[in-house]
C-alpha cells in the first residue's frame, strides 16, 4: 500500500474540512503540513515495518512446510532447500543466491538472520537433530508444523480483525468530519458570529488534530503482533 499518498488524500481531506469549518487559511496550511508530516514520518514508517514482519512470518512459515514436506519425500536437505527456493518470494531468493557456496547446514544456520523468529530456530535444531540421527522428519517436527500452523492462524485472524477496525475507524471519522462541515452550512448565521472567534478556531483545530491522534492510536494498536524472537527495528 502507498502510504504517501494514502497519507496525501487524508491530509487534504483533514485541512479542506478544517478550511469549510474555520475559513482560516493560516491554520488550514498548518493542518495539511502537519499532517503530511504526520503520515510521512510516523505512520509510513510503523506501517511499513509491520508489513515487513507479516510478510517475513508468512514467507517463514511457507519455507518450513514446503522444506519439511520435500525432506520427508526426497530425504535430502539438498532437494529440500531447492523445492523450498523455487516456493520463495524474491528477497528469499536473493538471500539464498547470495549464499550458494554454503552447504545445507550452513545455508539454514545463515537464514536465521533472515527469519529473526524463535520458530525458525527450533525448525533449523530438529533439521540438525534429524541430520545426526536420522529419523521420521514429519514426527519429529509435529510440534514445530502445529505451532508454526496456529501462529500463521492467528496472524490471519488479526489482520482480518485489523481490517475491520480500520474501516470501522474510518466510517466513525468520516461522519463526524462530514457533521463538522455540514453544521458550517445549516448554522450559517450562528457561524458568521462566531467564525472570527479564537476560541472556536482553536475548537476547530484540536478536532482536526484529535483526528491525528486517534489515526496514531489506531496504527499502533494494529501493529502490535506476538511473533517471538522478532524486534521491530528488524530489516
Amino acid at each position: 500500500m502507498n502510504f504517501v499518498l494514502v497519507g496525501f488524500v487524508i491530509s487534504f481531506v483533514l485541512a479542506g474540512v478544517n478550511f469549510i469549518a474555520s475559513q482560516n487559511v493560516l491554520t488550514t496550511i498548518s493542518i495539511f503540513l502537519v499532517s503530511i508530516a504526520f503520515f510521512v514520518l510516523l505512520v509510513r514508517r510503523q506501517m511499513t515495518k509491520t508489513q515487513l514482519k507479516i510478510h517475513r512470518y508468512h514467507q517463514c512459515y511457507q519455507f518450513i512446510n514446503t522444506f519439511i514436506v520435500s525432506l520427508n519425500i526426497k530425504g535430502s536437505m539438498k532437494a529440500a532447500i531447492e523445492s523450498s527456493y523455487e516456493t520463495s518470494d524474491e528477497g528469499t531468493k536473493e538471500v539464498l543466491d547470495s549464499i550458494k557456496e554454503m552447504n545445507e547446514e550452513e545455508k539454514l544456520a545463515y537464514l536465521i538472520k533472515y527469519f529473526k523468529f524463535d520458530l525458525f530456530r527450533l525448525f533449523v535444531d530438529v533439521v540438525n537433530l534429524w541430520n545426526e540421527q536420522g529419523g521420521d522428519i514429519l514426527k519429529m517436527s509435529q510440534y514445530l508444523i502445529n505451532q508454526a500452523r496456529l501462529k500463521e492462524q492467528y496472524l490471519i485472524t488479526c489482520e482480518t480483525i485489523h481490517r475491520q477496525k480500520t474501516i470501522e475507524f474510518a466510517i466513525l471519522w468520516s461522519i463526524t468530519l462530514l457533521i463538522l462541515a455540514i453544521l458550517r452550512f445549516t448554522l450559517s448565521q450562528f457561524f458568521y458570529h462566531i467564525q472570527n472567534s479564537l476560541f472556536y478556531q482553536i475548537a476547530v483545530a484540536v478536532i482536526i488534530l484529535f483526528a491525528l491522534f486517534s489515526i496514531y492510536v489506531l496504527v499502533i494498536r494494529v501493529s502490535k503482533f506476538d511473533l517471538e524472537g522478532w524486534k521491530d527495528d528488524e530489516k
